[in-house]
């Protein structure tokens, strides 16, 4: 099973990756840079994925939209999201859950690697 990570920073992506790697998942980990990358990345591996982990703010199609697609897609709506952005406040934490009611977390950068090992080891399989 795969884990794709989607941020618009390389830097931010890179870091996400060491620290998963770092705590010994062994998941292939792919990568996007906005959502419309992401869709792409779905289209052809969405059997594959067991997680996403998704940044909100990011060109061309944002987090929250990425989010709202997924979740209207049949094939994709059971993959587990889980939000890891800068855009932490209570308003954004309500939207992302109106857009997916089954939300699987919402991580605040910064966070600490084991709040992001904490919310992603239940949905690795």
């Amino acid at each position: 099973m795969k884990i794709l990570v989607v941020d618009d920073s390389m830097l931010d992506r890179k870091l996400l990756i060491r620290i998963l790697m770092k705590s010994g998942i062994t998941q292939e980990i792919l990568q996007a840079e906005d959502g419309e990358q992401a869709m792409e990345v779905l289209a052809t591996n969405y059997m594959d994925i067991c997680l996403i982990l998704l940044d909100w703010q990011m060109p061309k199609v944002s987090g929250i939209e990425l989010m709202a697609g997924i979740v209207k897609i049949p094939q994709l709506a059971n993959i587990p999201i889980i939000m890891v952005t800068a855009s932490g406040s209570d308003e954004n934490k309500r939207a992302a859950r109106q857009v997916n009611p089954n939300l699987a977390g919402y991580l605040v950068k910064p966070y600490k690697p084991d709040e992001l090992i904490a919310a992603i080891k239940d949905y690795l399989r």
